[in-house]
């Protein structure tokens, strides 16, 4: 190869050439490979011009013709729409006549480069090719090439890639003294004088000894592979490798045997039947898209496989054909699958209507998959909404039911609206109650935040409801509500003919006991410590107590809901800050301090039932301390 290596070597003293070099280097190139010992020296460079040194064109030229192992490359030109093989211009017709015993023999070989429509060569056309010169005759027409490689692969493999300086160096000596032997450029006196000249050996240990024990009686091709000698391709063995890399390849394939031959098109398509027949198969075969997916995947790769194969025993079919076949066909099975899908998703839409949440349908339509309808764990925040005042109500109303029914509406539409707004999930309504969740279907970010935002938001909407209708028959309702975050079962409950999408659990429990606890506190909302800890620092809550609920044997500190922390008054802070002295000093038995901040909390917002309790306990037990295991729990035995 004439590489980087070389055109450095060359370009220094006392070379200095450019290339293309002179036609005497090339010459000194062919002599020094002939004295190497080389069995066939195959040349991919074309001389189709003259160049300005004539003398050297005709040592080239003469050195060349006497020398029967060396083979030049010709080129196949287009004139007047006829191909027409274009020689080295110094072994014109006439050279050639008057030389005939050189030319017995093949002595060029077309150098073209057969490429695809996508300009990559695949294919090589054997007759009259530089591979069919270095082979000698053959029968071979040629075919798809079986590759070995590119250039750095084939080295690692064992192929012999030398660089030319060597033998430049080498041969220019020898030139010179041809030169001087034979002066009328005789190509049979070249030819006698360079046989007399002594077989090379290089200095032992030395680079050209190292590259005359790779070339000697091999067959050599010679080409460029150095930046600014424009002979690099596209070829399958790589992005761009040497052009010579094709003919070398070719030689080998033919020393090997022959070429890969394409089976009949008809196979690849017989191919694609069957194969299509397979894919349909396996979707008869089980409903869905895993199974057809997967045998389409075993068949692509089994097509490409067997065409590995094939290629190994010289035989070639199209993989890509079959292969596209099955791909079209699972795409076929894949617009089935989405109809039907589609119609699975109606019908789940027309069953779950009727009961389920208009949300949980339409995450149904969107992703069967995203709902586990037969249980899983989650954590969510539960909602328990009840009205307060409803049983006076309903006293009064008792003759007139459309009016209770009218005002029971028009709450649980406002309260439902504002929980949906909020991305909360509506359960279910018992009668005047409400039970939602939030974070379930879909997932929410912040569900304690969200529950508690509702919870605020509920509450300003009874005055609403109050104004429009309560106030008329002289009732005043209010809502009373249980907030509880943790973890729950979520999943679909019911029997074959009727179904509810809910939550089930302890979380749930608590919050449905902190809806009715409201009535012990005197407050209106009620949340457990897990959803206070969660909004802390965005929603201002204020601890109670720490609550035993019926049932439950570990006592819970429990909270209500005092408002947005940023929107606070300066009251509130004030009033929430002697409170929490209080409270903090009454549960850890520092009773004269608890005592203390209590009143100053009573004294700020009087009336307060948890307040008058707490203070009065503090203040008894400031006299008579409870006993060494006494703990701030309350117990609450009614539901």
């Amino acid at each position: 190869m004439i590489n980087d290596e070389t055109m450095a070597f060359l370009g220094r003293e006392p070379y200095r050439q450019r290339w293309p070099f002179g036609r005497a280097y090339f010459a000194a190139l062919l002599a020094a490979l002939d004295r190497a010992g080389a069995k066939k020296i195959i040349v991919d460079f074309t001389f189709l011009e003259q160049s300005t040194a004539a003398d050297e064109d005709a040592l080239l030229g003469a050195l060349a013709a006497g020398m029967p192992k060396v083979v030049l490359a010709a080129k196949t030109d287009v004139v007047r729409g006829q191909p027409v093989v274009r020689m080295p211009f110094f072994w014109d017709e006439s050279f050639r006549a008057a030389h005939p015993a050189l030319f017995q023999s093949m002595r060029t070989g077309l150098a073209d480069f057969p490429s695809d429509t996508d300009g990559v060569a695949r294919k090589y056309e054997v007759p009259g090719s530089l591979a069919a010169a270095a082979f000698g005759e053959t029968t071979e027409v040629g075919g798809l090439l079986r590759w070995h490689g590119g250039l750095q692969q084939i080295q690692r493999r064992g192929v012999s890639v030398v660089s030319a300086w060597p033998f430049f160096a080498a041969g220019l000596p020898i030139v010179e003294r041809l030169s001087q032997k034979v002066t009328d450029f005789s190509p049979e006196a070249f030819g006698a004088a360079l046989a007399a000249e002594p077989p090379l050996t290089g200095e032992p240990g030395g680079k050209l000894a190292a590259a005359i024990a790779r070339v000697r009686h091999r067959v050599v091709f010679v080409g460029a592979n150095a930046s600014g000698t424009f002979d690099q391709k596209p070829l399958v063995a790589g992005t761009v490798e040497p052009g010579l890399l094709l003919h070398w390849t070719a030689w080998t394939n033919l020393e090997a045997g022959g070429f890969v031959k394409p089976l009949p098109h008809g196979f690849a398509l017989a191919l694609a039947a069957v194969v299509s027949l397979v894919v349909v198969g396996a979707a008869s075969l089980r409903p869905g898209l895993l199974l057809p997916g997967l045998v389409t995947a075993v068949l692509i790769a089994a097509l490409f496989g067997g065409a590995y194969v094939g290629i190994s025993h010289l035989r070639f079919f199209p993989p890509a054909t079959p292969g596209f076949a099955a791909v079209l066909t699972l795409l076929g099975i894949v617009t089935e699958n989405f109809w039907a899908e589609q119609a699975r998703k109606r019908e789940i839409q027309s069953m779950f209507g009727a009961y389920v949440d208009r949300g949980v349908v339409d995450l149904l339509i969107r992703n069967p998959d995203a709902i586990r309808l037969h249980g899983e764990k989650r954590e969510a925040t539960v909602f328990f909404s009840d009205l307060a005042g409803f049983t006076d109500l309903s006293e009064k109303l008792k003759d007139a039911p459309e009016t209770m029914v009218e005002i029971v509406n028009a709450y649980l539409e406002e309260t439902s609206d504002c929980l949906l707004n909020h991305g909360a999930y509506v359960d279910k309504y018992i009668g005047d109650a409400v039970m939602a969740v939030f974070g379930v279907p879909a997932p929410l970010p912040d569900h304690a935040l969200a529950a508690c935002l509702a919870a605020l938001e509920a509450q300003k909407l009874i005055g609403g409801i109050n104004a429009r209708y309560a106030a008329r028959h002289g009732v005043k309702l209010a809502v009373r509500i249980g907030l509880n975050t943790g973890e729950l079962i979520v999943g679909n409950v019911g029997s074959s003919r009727k179904r509810n999408y809910t939550v089930m659990g302890d979380t749930v429990n608590l919050a449905s006991r902190l809806e009715g606890a409201n009535k012990a506190f005197g407050t209106h909302t009620l949340v457990g410590d897990q959803t206070a800890r969660q909004v802390r620092g965005r929603i201002a809550t204020r601890p109670l107590a720490r609550l035993q609920v019926k049932g439950k044997h570990e006592a819970v500190e429990v909270h209500t809901l005092v408002g947005v922390e940023e929107l606070l008054s300066d009251a509130d802070r004030l009033f929430l800050a002697a409170y929490r002295r209080g409270y903090d000093a009454f549960v850890s038995s520092r009773f004269a301090e608890a005592a203390v901040g209590l009143a100053e909390a009573d004294r700020l917002a009087p009336g307060d039932i948890t307040i008058a309790r707490l203070r009065a306990e503090a203040e008894a037990f400031v006299i008579s301390p409870p006993a060494s295991d006494w703990q701030p729990v309350l117990k609450l035995d009614s539901k």
